[in-house]
């Protein structure tokens, strides 16, 4: 069922097959991408300049769709700026919280390496220092060393994210374990064990990605 179609406009239809006028003028323009679109050359500007004219991707029902679930599954970051979200920062920033990405570990360093950089990145956009990497096995450092280090900070509350895919007895039993053992050492301290990453719909489009060939090895 055709939606979203704008028979008012002037230039109705400006393309074929045309499905969603949402987006009438592309956001991601130019793409550069050779396969919707190329470099022509303008008389009038004396240039090149990327013509996409015969290029229907941003009309297309699906993709105003999919772009739509993006913006709703990204709306908190998108408006983090707004008043609420600011006064939720401020709130959250005044417990002093300290922060742990929890990964499996491993005796390859390379395989280590990534959450480092991801804590690097979470730094900069949340504006936190607090911000820690731990192994459950097979590297340093391990769980409850982080934690006594945050609270040696006088951290109020210390967020347990782990970076695991699947649900499984780590996620589900050996790290609510130990965590049961750090708030018998700190119970003045707030615990909050998040879900992990697998638990997550924006995996699929990652999936996606992978399988459109933009992450070929």
């Amino acid at each position: 069922m055709i939606r979203r179609i704008n028979k008012a406009c002037r230039y109705f239809p400006c393309h074929k097959n045309l499905e969603d006028c949402t987006f009438c003028y592309c956001p991601f323009y130019p793409c550069a991408d050779e396969k919707l679109g190329q470099y022509v050359y303008s008389r009038k500007l004396e240039k090149n300049i990327w013509s996409c004219k015969d290029c229907t991707w941003i009309h297309a029902r699906k993709t105003v769709d999919r772009i739509y679930k993006l913006i709703r599954t990204n709306k908190e970051d998108l408006r983090r700026d707004t008043p609420l979200l600011l006064a939720r920062r401020k709130e959250f920033l005044r417990d002093k919280p300290g922060i742990i990405i929890l990964g499996h570990g491993s005796r390859l360093k390379e395989a280590n390496a990534l959450i480092p950089k991801i804590i690097k990145e979470l730094k900069a956009r949340l504006e936190l220092k607090n911000v820690f990497p731990a192994y459950l096995q097979l590297a340093a450092p391990g769980l409850s060393k982080v934690i006594g280090n945050l609270a040696g900070k006088r951290c109020k509350k210390i967020i347990i994210v782990p970076f695991f895919l699947f649900v499984g007895n780590h996620v589900t039993r050996d790290i609510p374990e130990i965590l049961e053992e750090e708030k018998a050492k700190y119970p003045r301290i707030e615990f909050l064990y998040t879900k992990n990453l697998g638990d997550d719909a924006r995996v699929v489009d990652i999936v996606i990605d992978n399988i459109l060939g933009k992450e070929i090895l």
